[in-house]
Protein backbone atom coordinates (compact mmCIF):
# COMPACT_ATOMS: atom_id res chain seq x y z
CA UNK A 1 0.00 0.00 0.00
CA UNK A 2 0.90 3.55 -1.01
CA UNK A 3 -0.46 6.80 0.12
CA UNK A 4 0.27 9.11 -3.13
CA UNK A 5 -0.50 13.04 -2.17
CA UNK A 6 -2.41 14.51 -5.37
CA UNK A 7 -2.74 18.00 -4.10
CA UNK A 8 -1.24 19.62 -0.99
CA UNK A 9 -2.42 23.18 -1.48
CA UNK A 10 -5.50 24.65 0.25
CA UNK A 11 -8.28 26.36 0.02
CA UNK A 12 -6.04 29.03 -2.40
CA UNK A 13 -3.43 26.21 -5.06
CA UNK A 14 0.33 27.87 -6.00
CA UNK A 15 -0.07 29.04 -8.29
CA UNK A 16 -2.84 30.99 -7.52
CA UNK A 17 -4.51 32.53 -10.90
CA UNK A 18 -4.61 36.06 -11.07
CA UNK A 19 -1.83 36.58 -7.94
CA UNK A 20 1.96 37.61 -9.28
CA UNK A 21 3.10 36.76 -5.57
CA UNK A 22 7.21 35.97 -5.56
CA UNK A 23 5.72 32.46 -3.73
CA UNK A 24 3.64 31.96 -7.43
CA UNK A 25 5.70 33.41 -9.64
CA UNK A 26 8.32 30.86 -8.52
CA UNK A 27 6.00 28.70 -8.93
CA UNK A 28 5.51 29.05 -12.67
CA UNK A 29 8.90 29.63 -13.51
CA UNK A 30 10.53 26.33 -11.61
CA UNK A 31 6.80 24.10 -11.52
CA UNK A 32 7.41 20.22 -9.97
CA UNK A 33 7.75 20.68 -6.46
CA UNK A 34 6.82 24.24 -6.09
CA UNK A 35 3.04 23.97 -7.84
CA UNK A 36 0.55 22.53 -5.29
CA UNK A 37 -2.74 21.37 -6.55
CA UNK A 38 -5.98 21.42 -4.48
CA UNK A 39 -6.12 18.80 -1.76
CA UNK A 40 -6.25 15.62 -1.95
CA UNK A 41 -4.80 11.94 -0.99
CA UNK A 42 -5.02 8.29 -3.02
CA UNK A 43 -4.13 5.05 -1.14
CA UNK A 44 -3.02 2.66 -3.62
CA UNK A 45 -3.87 -1.23 -3.37
CA UNK A 46 -7.11 -0.43 -2.09
CA UNK A 47 -8.06 2.50 -4.78
CA UNK A 48 -9.03 5.01 -2.08
CA UNK A 49 -9.16 8.63 -3.10
CA UNK A 50 -10.39 11.05 -0.13
CA UNK A 51 -11.79 14.15 -1.41
CA UNK A 52 -12.29 16.16 -5.04
CA UNK A 53 -10.61 19.53 -5.28
CA UNK A 54 -11.88 21.15 -8.66
CA UNK A 55 -8.32 19.80 -10.21
CA UNK A 56 -7.98 17.02 -8.60
CA UNK A 57 -8.79 15.07 -12.25
CA UNK A 58 -5.44 16.97 -13.44
CA UNK A 59 -3.72 15.19 -10.35
CA UNK A 60 -4.72 11.86 -10.90
CA UNK A 61 -3.89 12.12 -14.46
CA UNK A 62 -0.26 13.62 -13.62
CA UNK A 63 -0.05 10.36 -11.18
CA UNK A 64 -1.20 8.23 -13.55
CA UNK A 65 -4.18 6.82 -11.06
CA UNK A 66 -7.22 6.18 -13.80
CA UNK A 67 -9.26 4.01 -11.48
CA UNK A 68 -10.82 5.11 -7.74
CA UNK A 69 -13.05 2.11 -6.31
CA UNK A 70 -13.57 4.40 -3.40
CA UNK A 71 -13.78 7.97 -2.56
CA UNK A 72 -14.26 9.29 1.00
CA UNK A 73 -15.03 12.68 1.83
CA UNK A 74 -13.58 15.20 4.75
CA UNK A 75 -16.51 17.93 4.66
CA UNK A 76 -18.33 19.49 2.07
CA UNK A 77 -16.06 22.86 1.77
CA UNK A 78 -15.65 23.72 -2.21
CA UNK A 79 -11.84 23.32 -2.31
CA UNK A 80 -12.62 19.60 -1.14
CA UNK A 81 -15.50 18.80 -3.00
CA UNK A 82 -15.64 21.25 -6.14
CA UNK A 83 -14.06 18.52 -8.22
CA UNK A 84 -17.10 16.12 -8.19
CA UNK A 85 -17.69 15.15 -11.68
CA UNK A 86 -14.26 13.53 -11.50
CA UNK A 87 -16.44 10.62 -11.09
CA UNK A 88 -17.90 10.65 -14.73
CA UNK A 89 -14.43 10.84 -16.18
CA UNK A 90 -13.53 7.74 -14.19
CA UNK A 91 -16.36 6.18 -14.87
CA UNK A 92 -18.60 6.86 -17.40
CA UNK A 93 -18.53 5.06 -21.00
CA UNK A 94 -21.40 7.55 -22.74
CA UNK A 95 -20.95 4.77 -25.60
CA UNK A 96 -21.25 1.54 -24.11
CA UNK A 97 -23.35 1.56 -20.78
CA UNK A 98 -21.85 -1.97 -19.96
CA UNK A 99 -18.63 -0.64 -19.64
CA UNK A 100 -18.82 1.76 -16.87
CA UNK A 101 -17.54 1.65 -13.75
CA UNK A 102 -18.53 2.01 -10.07
CA UNK A 103 -17.38 4.16 -7.46
CA UNK A 104 -18.34 3.53 -3.95
CA UNK A 105 -18.62 6.86 -2.30
CA UNK A 106 -18.32 7.04 1.65
CA UNK A 107 -20.12 9.46 3.76
CA UNK A 108 -20.32 10.33 7.28
CA UNK A 109 -23.39 10.97 8.59
CA UNK A 110 -22.86 14.55 9.28
CA UNK A 111 -21.03 15.16 6.11
CA UNK A 112 -23.71 13.52 4.05
CA UNK A 113 -26.09 16.10 5.90
CA UNK A 114 -24.03 18.71 4.56
CA UNK A 115 -23.83 17.80 1.21
CA UNK A 116 -28.02 17.74 1.26
CA UNK A 117 -27.93 21.36 1.89
CA UNK A 118 -24.57 22.69 0.24
CA UNK A 119 -23.77 23.32 -3.54
CA UNK A 120 -26.17 20.30 -4.58
CA UNK A 121 -23.69 18.06 -3.59
CA UNK A 122 -25.84 15.26 -2.66
CA UNK A 123 -27.80 15.78 -5.84
CA UNK A 124 -24.70 15.02 -7.84
CA UNK A 125 -24.28 11.98 -6.17
CA UNK A 126 -27.81 10.69 -6.97
CA UNK A 127 -27.61 11.54 -10.42
CA UNK A 128 -24.29 9.39 -10.25
CA UNK A 129 -26.02 6.97 -8.48
CA UNK A 130 -29.08 6.60 -11.21
CA UNK A 131 -26.33 6.36 -14.13
CA UNK A 132 -24.83 3.37 -12.43
CA UNK A 133 -21.11 4.80 -11.86
CA UNK A 134 -21.40 5.53 -7.80
CA UNK A 135 -22.79 3.52 -4.85
CA UNK A 136 -23.54 6.20 -1.47
CA UNK A 137 -22.62 4.53 1.85
CA UNK A 138 -23.66 6.57 4.88
CA UNK A 139 -21.77 5.75 8.29
CA UNK A 140 -21.80 6.49 11.66
CA UNK A 141 -19.17 7.87 13.89
CA UNK A 142 -16.58 5.65 15.13
CA UNK A 143 -18.40 2.81 12.78
CA UNK A 144 -15.59 0.82 10.91
CA UNK A 145 -16.19 0.34 7.20
CA UNK A 146 -14.03 -1.84 4.96
CA UNK A 147 -12.08 -0.71 2.40
CA UNK A 148 -10.28 -3.58 0.38
CA UNK A 149 -9.02 -4.64 3.60
CA UNK A 150 -8.50 -1.74 5.39
CA UNK A 151 -10.99 -0.96 8.45
CA UNK A 152 -11.77 3.28 8.50
CA UNK A 153 -13.52 4.72 11.32
CA UNK A 154 -14.55 8.54 10.68
CA UNK A 155 -14.60 10.90 14.02
CA UNK A 156 -16.14 14.26 14.29
CA UNK A 157 -13.44 17.15 14.62
CA UNK A 158 -14.74 20.23 16.85
CA UNK A 159 -15.12 22.30 13.61
CA UNK A 160 -18.34 22.31 11.98
CA UNK A 161 -18.90 18.86 9.67
CA UNK A 162 -15.50 17.93 10.10
CA UNK A 163 -14.02 14.47 9.81
CA UNK A 164 -10.85 12.75 10.92
CA UNK A 165 -10.45 9.16 10.01
CA UNK A 166 -8.27 6.35 11.89
CA UNK A 167 -7.42 3.65 9.12
CA UNK A 168 -6.02 0.24 10.20
CA UNK A 169 -4.72 -2.72 8.45
CA UNK A 170 -2.69 -5.50 10.10
CA UNK A 171 -0.43 -3.67 12.52
CA UNK A 172 -0.32 -0.53 10.74
CA UNK A 173 -2.60 2.63 11.81
CA UNK A 174 -2.86 6.17 10.00
CA UNK A 175 -4.25 8.97 11.03
CA UNK A 176 -5.78 11.53 8.68
CA UNK A 177 -7.16 15.28 10.08
CA UNK A 178 -6.63 16.60 6.68
CA UNK A 179 -8.16 19.99 7.34
CA UNK A 180 -9.74 22.74 9.82
CA UNK A 181 -7.97 21.20 13.29
CA UNK A 182 -8.51 24.36 15.17
CA UNK A 183 -9.56 23.53 18.98
CA UNK A 184 -9.46 19.87 17.86
CA UNK A 185 -8.58 17.74 20.90
CA UNK A 186 -7.88 14.42 19.48
CA UNK A 187 -9.06 10.81 21.82
CA UNK A 188 -7.37 7.82 22.42
CA UNK A 189 -8.04 6.45 19.42
CA UNK A 190 -5.79 8.81 17.30
CA UNK A 191 -2.77 8.46 19.74
CA UNK A 192 0.20 6.86 18.75
CA UNK A 193 -0.33 6.13 14.67
CA UNK A 194 2.22 5.17 12.30
CA UNK A 195 1.53 7.64 10.24
CA UNK A 196 -0.29 11.23 10.62
CA UNK A 197 -1.60 13.15 7.67
CA UNK A 198 -2.22 16.53 9.28
CA UNK A 199 -3.29 20.15 7.77
CA UNK A 200 -0.27 22.41 8.54
CA UNK A 201 -1.82 25.62 9.80
CA UNK A 202 -1.34 28.97 9.14
CA UNK A 203 1.90 31.63 9.94
CA UNK A 204 1.51 34.78 11.99
CA UNK A 205 4.89 36.11 9.59
CA UNK A 206 6.79 35.63 6.75
CA UNK A 207 10.64 35.04 6.72
CA UNK A 208 11.02 38.49 6.90
CA UNK A 209 9.39 38.84 10.00
CA UNK A 210 6.47 40.53 8.09
CA UNK A 211 2.94 40.54 9.97
CA UNK A 212 0.80 37.95 7.62
CA UNK A 213 -2.10 37.45 9.87
CA UNK A 214 -2.61 40.37 11.27
CA UNK A 215 -4.49 40.83 14.84
CA UNK A 216 -8.06 40.32 14.98
CA UNK A 217 -8.31 38.62 11.57
CA UNK A 218 -10.83 36.07 11.71
CA UNK A 219 -8.17 33.45 10.13
CA UNK A 220 -7.21 33.63 14.14
CA UNK A 221 -10.33 31.93 15.43
CA UNK A 222 -11.11 29.63 12.59
CA UNK A 223 -8.13 28.40 11.79
CA UNK A 224 -5.50 26.65 13.32
CA UNK A 225 -1.85 28.06 13.69
CA UNK A 226 1.92 26.00 13.09
CA UNK A 227 1.95 26.37 16.34
CA UNK A 228 -1.11 24.79 17.29
CA UNK A 229 -0.62 22.26 14.61
CA UNK A 230 3.11 21.49 16.58
CA UNK A 231 1.15 20.90 19.68
CA UNK A 232 -1.79 18.36 17.86
CA UNK A 233 1.44 16.42 16.61
CA UNK A 234 3.12 16.32 20.59
CA UNK A 235 -0.34 15.29 21.56
CA UNK A 236 -0.72 12.70 19.07
CA UNK A 237 2.59 11.34 18.92
CA UNK A 238 2.54 10.02 15.91
CA UNK A 239 5.87 7.82 14.65
CA UNK A 240 5.63 9.85 11.18
CA UNK A 241 4.03 13.73 10.62
CA UNK A 242 3.30 14.89 7.10
CA UNK A 243 1.75 18.14 7.10
CA UNK A 244 -0.63 19.14 3.86
CA UNK A 245 -3.15 21.63 2.44
CA UNK A 246 -0.13 24.36 2.06
CA UNK A 247 -1.32 28.11 1.39
CA UNK A 248 0.95 29.82 -0.67
CA UNK A 249 -0.70 32.87 1.39
CA UNK A 250 1.82 31.82 3.72
CA UNK A 251 5.07 33.15 1.50
CA UNK A 252 6.52 30.28 1.89
CA UNK A 253 8.25 27.69 -0.93
CA UNK A 254 8.76 24.37 -1.27
CA UNK A 255 12.53 25.33 -0.25
CA UNK A 256 11.33 27.10 2.84
CA UNK A 257 9.61 24.19 4.36
CA UNK A 258 12.58 22.00 3.78
CA UNK A 259 14.29 23.97 5.50
CA UNK A 260 11.31 24.51 8.30
CA UNK A 261 12.02 20.09 8.33
CA UNK A 262 15.62 20.60 9.49
CA UNK A 263 14.77 22.87 12.33
CA UNK A 264 12.11 20.29 13.88
CA UNK A 265 14.07 16.93 12.64
CA UNK A 266 13.61 15.72 16.20
CA UNK A 267 9.93 15.06 15.50
CA UNK A 268 10.04 13.25 12.80
CA UNK A 269 7.67 16.32 10.68
CA UNK A 270 8.00 16.14 6.43
CA UNK A 271 5.94 18.64 4.55
CA UNK A 272 4.13 17.02 1.69
CA UNK A 273 4.14 18.39 -1.70
CA UNK A 274 2.17 17.40 -4.45
CA UNK A 275 3.54 13.84 -5.97
CA UNK A 276 4.75 12.63 -2.68
CA UNK A 277 4.34 8.84 -2.33
CA UNK A 278 5.19 7.43 1.44
CA UNK A 279 5.12 3.08 1.21
CA UNK A 280 3.03 1.86 4.01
Amino acid sequence: MELVFLGTGGAETTPKVGCLCSICQEARHRGGRFVRNGPSVFLSGASVLFDTPEDVDKSLEREGIHEARHLVYTHWHPDHTGGIRVLEQLNMDWLDPKGRRVTHVWLPSWVREDFRKRHGLEENLEYFERAGIARIHEVGEGDPFQLDGISVRPFRMTQPGLTAYVLEQESRRLVFALDDTKDWKPSIEFLEPDLLVLETGWFERDLKGRVIVPTGHSIRNEEASFEETLGIIERINPRKAVLTHIEQLWARSYEDYLELEKKHHGQELQFAYDGLRIKL
